[in-house]
């Protein structure tokens, strides 16, 4: 075999491993985001056992993460072509977020908004960690709108995020940092994955769009 096809060889699989190592790494992230997904979840349903009445809830919250499960699977294997009902997902969203809004005496503000791409549970999802990124970061008030483009936003009046730090806001951390968390992650990998995006547009406004 001659040195330029031994090189040939050696690159074609110096190729393939590192192909192979990215989608591990990928999918090991993927791994974390939908265990930090699901812990919040079952924090919601450890909240309401935890109530003389919210065993109603509680169930409502395991079939919410069941059907999560099944869509962020069904997304992986690229098979979703659903849309979601967009007031549906502002109505769930609100009523998830009501007692955690109160107790920081914050208000969530919601316009109508189109539809949009993406499976039930999977709007709910991004809606949801988007506000809920904009509360754990000191917001009084929480804006959700839409522009006349189709592009979906969550503003609020908090801190906002410093330029220094936006280029890294959507990273995977193990812990907080500026307000923001695995959340955020979570947003983009569901987004992109539909071939969307979601993004910040300083100081504290985040947007997103499907296809």
């Amino acid at each position: 075999m001659s040195t330029a096809l031994a090189l040939a060889d050696e690159n074609v699989l110096v190729h393939e491993l590192s192909g192979l190592a990215r989608a591990y790494e990928e999918s090991q992230a993927f791994v974390s985001l939908l265990a930090h997904e699901l812990r919040t979840r079952l924090k919601v349903t450890e909240r309401a056992l935890a109530s003389a009445d919210g065993v109603d809830v509680a169930l409502e919250n395991t079939r919410n993460v069941q059907d999560l499960v099944d869509n962020l699977i069904e997304l992986a294997r690229g098979r979703t072509d659903r849309v979601a009902d967009s007031d549906l997902a502002v109505g769930r969203m609100l009523a998830d977020l009501r007692e955690e809004a109160e107790r920081r005496d914050a208000e969530i503000v919601a316009g109508e908004l189109p539809s949009v791409a993406l499976p039930q549970q999977l709007l709910e999802t991004v809606l949801r960690n988007l506000v809920v990124n904009a509360l754990e970061a000191g917001a009084a008030r929480v804006e959700v709108f839409a522009r006349p483009d189709g592009t979906i936003c969550v503003s609020d009046d908090g801190p906002g995020v410093r330029p220094r730090d936006a280029a890294r806001i959507f990273g995977v951390y193990s812990g907080k940092f500026g307000g923001a968390g695995l959340g955020l992650s979570l947003c983009r990998e569901i987004l992109r994955r539909r071939g969307g995006d979601v993004w910040l547009e300083l100081p504290s406004t985040f947007c997103f769009r499907v296809g």
